[in-house]
């Protein structure tokens, strides 16, 4: 008898069908969301230095600290909390942190999500250099944020229509589980989640 007859082929094949499901569920779950990734929040950026924090500090070094960052390009005015770059490069970071948590949640809440890409467009304005990525931390979990094009293009289309409405006055609600479900006026003052649900128009 070989040592490969010796073998209990079905004891090979539960773990490798449970390997090869949770391989699935991750490749899966990265192709629905290929520029997020969630992970357990840590307080330290290796191989980066400080390069500007929302908040003014004492000392030469931090003399541009606190200060509003403004883009005349995309009339974009902010203050993120930390922008970071990489050492022996040109390579920046833009970090939001956020009081709150996140728990079980897949996704970070949508507005501060989009607090953080709409920066990406201000510091490639103001410093020259498009970010790759940026951090938007949690208390117990933080989200890896890739620039990608498809981020870039929401960022613009939720600012045109920000805009519009100023200009043109408010638009009919569209309900979105991802935009509304932390939103105070969610099933208060506006409907329109629960009336996308029923098949209603808002």
């Amino acid at each position: 008898m070989t040592f490969f007859e010796t073998i209990d082929i079905q004891k090979l094949h539960l773990p490798a069908i449970l390997l090869a499901l949770l391989i699935l569920c991750m490749l899966l779950r990265c192709m629905r969301h290929p520029h997020l990734q969630k992970k357990r929040v840590r307080h330290t950026m290796f191989g980066y230095t400080l390069l500007y924090a929302d908040q003014k500090g004492a000392g030469r070094r931090q003399e541009g600290f606190g200060k509003l960052l403004y883009s005349e390009t995309y009339d974009l005015r902010g203050k993120p909390d930390y922008i970071f770059r990489k050492i022996g490069s040109k390579h920046i970071v833009p970090v939001e942190l956020k009081s709150g948590s996140i728990g079980s949640e897949a996704l970070p809440h949508y507005g501060d999500y989009l607090q953080l890409c709409t920066y990406f467009l201000l510091l490639e304005d103001v410093y020259g250099i498009r970010p790759k990525h940026g951090w938007l931390k949690y208390k117990d979990y933080m989200f890896f944020v890739r620039n990608t094009r498809k981020v870039r293009q929401e960022v613009l289309c939720t600012m045109r229509d920000m805009r519009s409405m100023l200009h043109h006055g408010a638009q009919p609600p569209i309900g979105s589980f991802v935009k509304c479900r932390y939103c105070i006026c969610n099933g208060t003052v506006c409907h329109a989640l629960e009336n996308q649900r029923n098949g209603e128009k808002a």
